[in-house]
């Protein structure tokens, strides 16, 4: 064996192609498999939560300190604007003093005296509506809220004081004074922010407890807004949330437990996949190998083939030599006899070329070789070779030219090899019938036209008769030698030299065109 069949060819586009199809697919499948396999199992660990349970209560303590503190400094204000309801400006003053009052309002138990209401710093969009124990009101109607009489002037002969704290109406807090109410409509929005500024200063010493542990722990406000916080929190719900309960709002200290992921497979599934991963990846490297055989098997018919054709050119090179020698020695009436002889020498001659130009573009090394000849004497010349095989088998040749027999630059030996080939396919299917070569020479191009009066060549036929190997009539008892690879050469060769060969629609037979643009040839 030689060397070159010790070793693999490079793969071919196509198979390094599946191959890496094959091993994506496995990739994929591997690492689906991975997926749906993974466990992931989490564990809970409850932590230590006395430090925050302590600060739940100080806070909630403090949240009521502030609500009684403030409960206060709205009684004192109430007592004080029942008296000043003259002096706007004094019970502006007064009502400024007190976080998130936005109005005042003067109500009177059976009194002439009309309802008097005072806005305190900017006006709220929408505006409040204004409270009254009147059910009827004369003027421009306003938004208005009705509060119940009795229960503002419980005690008409004395003092009382409350929160008015209802679903539908806004926070309000009143002072009764005998027959006098002041109502204070609140912002409770207000009040918690100012609560929210106060609790920050606050946890910066009471959350140190809580900080020491570590977290994650955190306080909010009502909007999950984060006072202070120890640890990053997490994304999930917290495990304990200690609600701090107040009027003007509510807050939480949340806090979660320690958790550790561990992860798992599910050994079958994983299994499965892998398994079904090396099986794809290894009909992939299988497939690809295989491919790789045929290439290299394909590659040693081919140099075989062509080792061959070489070995037979010279002897046949040989024979033709010795045929001129020994028809300058025998008598005339032997002469037709070494012409037979001459012929079959040309045609094995012929086909002999036509394997090795094929072979040659299957390797890629067809190369052709362009220098000033006279194309129409190279055509005649093949067709003088053709003329006793033709006229054997009743075939009339018809050999015109048109134009100038001027030299021209291209390959004069595949030149010949088309038109060899071309009457070979006269010769094979158009017996008995007329033929004619006809050659075109203008400035700028060259013509060959090769038809014959024969069968022809049906529809169903004609796009497939320049494929190599391909035969109109493959039978063996169809009478036809050859191999099939005629009209395939051809083609190559003209298309390697330029130009074109196409099969020209015709009333009867076949009519072949070659045709070469001379300005390309250089």
């Amino acid at each position: 064996m030689s060397a070159t069949a010790t070793h693999l060819p490079p793969p071919i586009p196509g198979a390094s192609l599946m191959l890496g199809m094959m091993l994506v697919l496995a990739c994929c499948i591997a690492a689906g498999g991975v997926s749906v396999a993974r466990r992931e199992t989490e564990t809970r660990r409850e932590r230590d939560r006395q430090a925050q349970h302590a600060l739940d209560s100080a806070m909630q303590v403090e949240a009521r300190k502030l609500e009684a503190l403030y409960d206060g400094h709205l009684k004192n204000t109430g007592s004080l604007l029942v008296q000043s309801m003259r002096d706007s400006e004094g019970a502006r003053r007064a009502a400024q003093n007190v976080e998130g009052v936005q109005r005042v309002s003067w109500l009177f138990w059976k009194s002439a005296s009309p309802e008097t209401h005072l806005s305190i710093g900017f006006p709220a969009d929408p505006p409040q509506p204004e409270p009254t124990i009147e059910r009827e009101h004369s003027g421009l109607p306003r938004p208005r809220v009705l509060l119940d009489p009795k229960r503002i002037f419980a005690d008409v002969g004395g003092q009382s004081s409350g929160w008015i704290d209802e679903p539908g109406k806004p926070l309000m807090f009143y002072v009764q004074v005998l027959a006098t109410a002041v109502v204070l409509t609140i912002d409770r929005a207000e009040v918690e922010t100012a609560m929210n500024g106060f609790f920050k200063t606050w946890l910066k010493q009471e959350f140190r407890a809580v900080e020491q542990l570590g977290g994650p722990d955190a306080v909010m406000d009502a909007h999950d807004k984060v006072l202070c916080s120890v640890g990053k929190p997490p994304v999930l719900r917290p495990d304990v949330i200690a609600p701090v309960i107040s009027r003007f709002g509510v807050w939480q200290i949340v806090s979660w437990d320690e958790r550790s992921l561990r992860v798992g497979y599910h050994m079958p599934t994983l299994a499965g996949a892998l398994a079904l991963a090396l099986l794809v990846a290894g009909c992939g490297i299988g497939m690809s190998v295989q491919q790789r055989r045929a290439a290299l098997v394909a590659q040693q018919r081919v140099s075989f083939v062509n080792r061959v054709s070489h070995e037979l050119r010279t002897p046949m090179t040989n024979i033709l030599l010795n045929l001129d020698v020994i028809e300058e020695s025998v008598p005339d009436s032997a002469t037709s006899r070494f012409g037979l002889v001459r012929e079959e020498a040309g045609r094995l001659s012929r086909l002999i070329e036509n394997v090795l130009t094929f072979s040659r573009q299957e390797e890629g090394r067809l190369k052709l070789n362009a220098a000033p000849c006279l194309p129409a004497e190279i055509v005649s010349g093949i067709v003088r070779q053709f003329e006793p095989a033709l006229l054997r088998r009743g075939i009339t040749l018809t050999r015109t030219h048109e134009g100038p027999q001027s030299e021209a630059v291209l390959d004069a030996d595949a030149l010949a090899q088309i038109t060899a080939n071309l009457l070979s396919n006269v010769e094979k299917y158009a017996v008995g019938c007329a033929a004619a070569v006809n050659t075109r020479r203008t400035e700028n191009d060259f013509t060959l036209t090769v038809s014959d009066e024969g069968p022809g060549i049906a529809a169903s036929e004609m796009r497939r008769i320049f494929e190599p190997f391909y035969r109109v009539d493959d039978r063996v008892q169809a009478g036809v030698s050859g191999t099939g690879l005629g009209l395939s050469i051809a083609l190559d060769l003209a298309q390697q030299m330029g130009g074109t060969l196409k099969l020209i629609p015709s009333e009867k037979g076949a009519c072949f065109e070659f045709h070469v643009p001379l300005e390309n040839q250089a």
